[in-house]
């Protein structure tokens, strides 16, 4: 919770949200309708992106809007409401975080390195096999992590997002494994590899001039 009343919270989030999602809506229809745009290699990770930012945008903002609109209770009160709204709270944003670095490593391949995707085989071992693989990891771990994992979690149905603090996140080697890999590593590859790719492209614009 925090000091802006929440009428005002809710309010916020609605007229945020609704064009937020028509909006990926839209963005998502473009990509997907124009076969172009739709087999352009630097698009899929973005059409993944959009998805799990609908994820996000359809689950854990009208659960949060929901529990204001209940008084600040979470209703249905049960842990599955809790175990859903985390899967969109941690795993598709934390799933969108690792696929933002890896499309901001394959950027350096499609800039200057294309020649690998020449070939479908180039294709599939440096574009669909590494954002395949990114996939079902992310799958199977938050799956396992909220929903499998043999520990109790504590569901607060007074608090946003059930207290947002799933077991999983007390296990000594998931808790720093979720912490690391699928929060820092990924975050500062977004931004060293970010800069990176700018710095390398004006000095490519420097040679050519």
């Amino acid at each position: 919770e925090i000091s802006l009343p929440r009428p005002i919270r809710f309010w916020i989030l609605l007229l945020l949200d609704a064009p937020s999602i028509a909006c990926a809506l839209v963005v998502l229809h473009h990509l997907l309708h124009d076969r172009t745009q739709r087999r352009a290699l630097h698009n899929h990770v973005i059409i993944i992106l959009l998805a799990l930012g609908l994820g996000t945008q359809l689950i854990d903002v009208p659960l949060y809007m929901a529990f204001i609109n209940n008084g600040g209770y979470v209703k249905p009160a049960v842990p599955v409401t809790c175990q859903l709204w985390w899967l969109a709270c941690f795993g598709m944003y934390n799933g969108g975080t690792i696929l933002m670095a890896w499309a901001a490593l394959e950027r350096h391949i499609l800039v200057f390195k294309f020649q690998w995707t020449a070939t479908r085989r180039g294709r599939f071992v440096v574009h669909y096999f590494p954002i395949a693989s990114l996939l079902v990891y992310i799958v199977i771990f938050y799956v396992y992590a909220i929903f499998f994992l043999p520990c109790e979690s504590t569901y607060e149905y007074t608090l946003p997002i059930c207290n947002a603090y799933p077991c999983y996140q007390e296990d000594e080697f998931l808790g720093m494994w979720e912490f690391i890999v699928n929060n820092i590593v990924p975050s500062l590859l977004v931004a060293f590899a970010s800069i990176a790719l700018l710095i390398r492209v004006i000095q490519q614009k420097r040679r050519l001039t």
